[in-house]
């Protein structure tokens, strides 16, 4: 009895020794791990004059005008017309673009422009003359290449005034009172390659334009 007794007593150390050494053991062990940095494709704004690439502007976006003076007044009168010519840029280092312009008119069909070689109508309200327009979705055929270190622009720009004919009388320059007296135009810009550098297709990407601006 007293030799099971040792027995059991040895048995008991032996297990505390093996747990004390085994909680002592240091394992090895390695973390690894590796970091992939992305860039993200975009459509910078430009930096310089479409009509002169020496000379520096800030733009908000991607449309500029340089004929259009903010500081001066636009007043419309029969016979009138007054430079206005919306080119469309693309930074240094963006990818290559597609370009819809959208222009809203909120007077009649009096109020009008003619677009320029370049560019074409997908869907528009025509003016009161021959080959001109009011207001619509226009498309530059040739979309825009992108460079990585300078700004590449429309050749030229979707018009390059905006006149009142002759004809035109008040009830012509008077719009809803829910409305502002203001011509918008408004630019949309759509990779024009995916990510294989296969062309996306067109009707694509004018579907995008459209629904962009509310076209159905």
């Amino acid at each position: 009895m007293k030799n099971k007794k040792k027995l059991t007593l040895l048995i008991g150390l032996i297990l505390v020794l093996v747990i004390a050494t085994t909680g002592t053991i240091a394992w090895l062990t390695k973390t690894s791990s590796i970091t992939n940095t992305f860039t993200v494709g975009d459509f910078k704004p430009p930096t310089t004059s479409p009509t002169n690439p020496e000379e520096s502007i800030t733009i908000n976006g991607n449309i500029y005008e340089p004929s259009w003076n903010v500081e001066e007044e636009h007043k419309l009168l029969p016979g009138v017309s007054f430079e206005k010519d919306p080119y469309v840029g693309i930074g240094a280092g963006s990818e290559d673009a597609a370009v819809y312009v959208y222009v809203e008119n909120n007077f009649s069909n009096k109020i009008y422009f003619t677009i320029n070689e370049g560019w074409e109508a997908v869907e528009a309200t025509s003016g009161l003359e021959s080959e001109t327009y009011t207001s619509g979705l226009f498309k530059y055929t040739n979309g825009l290449q992108g460079q990585d270190s300078k700004d590449t622009w429309t050749i030229t720009p979707l018009f390059s005034t905006i006149k009142a004919d002759d004809t035109a009388e008040l009830s012509d320059f008077t719009v809803e009172d829910s409305k502002k007296t203001e011509i918008k135009v408004s630019v949309f810009l759509h990779q024009a390659k995916d990510g294989e550098g296969t062309l996306i297709p067109d009707e694509t990407i004018e579907n995008a334009a459209k629904t962009e601006f509310g076209i159905n």
